[in-house]
């Protein structure tokens, strides 16, 4: 969905005032709705880099986890140190499974032959995305990718992959 799509754009989307209110689903649900279709093609791009290594690399149960866990930490990064307006987009969820792959790479060392391109990169895109951020003056939400991101270096560092060989388990 985008924001463009009416009333159900501005029933999911995060709204600081509703999330006062009681309407803490709206932590989740603001995953699904984005400003414009260039803004869901780039998050679904980020998605379908991330996404299958951290699901190759932990299973779908867990990737699940830890997609919900770094949206959550992700919005209230933004219900807290965000702007005033209303906050779309699944960003603080990817930047978490950016987050997940640079902790889990580094600290875990998993054996991913066909991982490893990508996950050396890491690094360079998280920082490319939260330069970008700032320099949009205000447009983009850099609180919910901080957020997110910090869940996903601390789940990443506490959590070694289950369903791939590392290092320290050889």
């Amino acid at each position: 969905f985008t924001a463009e799509g009416g009333e159900l754009g501005r029933i999911l989307a995060l709204d600081k005032r509703a999330v006062a209110d009681g309407q803490f689903w709206r932590l989740w649900s603001v995953t699904l709705v984005h400003a414009d279709p260039l803004h869901l093609l780039f998050n679904m791009y980020a998605l379908y880099l991330a996404g299958p290594i951290v699901e190759r690399w932990y299973g779908w149960f867990l990737f699940l986890l830890f997609y919900l866990a770094c949206a959550a930490a992700g919005s209230v990064a933004s219900y807290v140190f965000g702007g005033d307006g209303v906050a779309v987009g699944a960003s603080g969820a990817i930047f978490g499974l950016f987050g997940v792959l640079l902790a889990a790479g580094r600290l875990h060392h998993p054996v991913d032959r066909s991982s490893r391109a990508l996950v050396s990169q890491i690094g360079f895109l998280i920082m490319i995305n939260l330069v970008f951020g700032f320099a949009s003056g205000g447009n983009i939400d850099n609180a919910a990718h901080v957020g997110g991101l910090v869940a996903g270096l601390w789940l990443g560092a506490i959590v070694p992959p289950t369903r791939v060989a590392t290092l320290s388990s050889m």
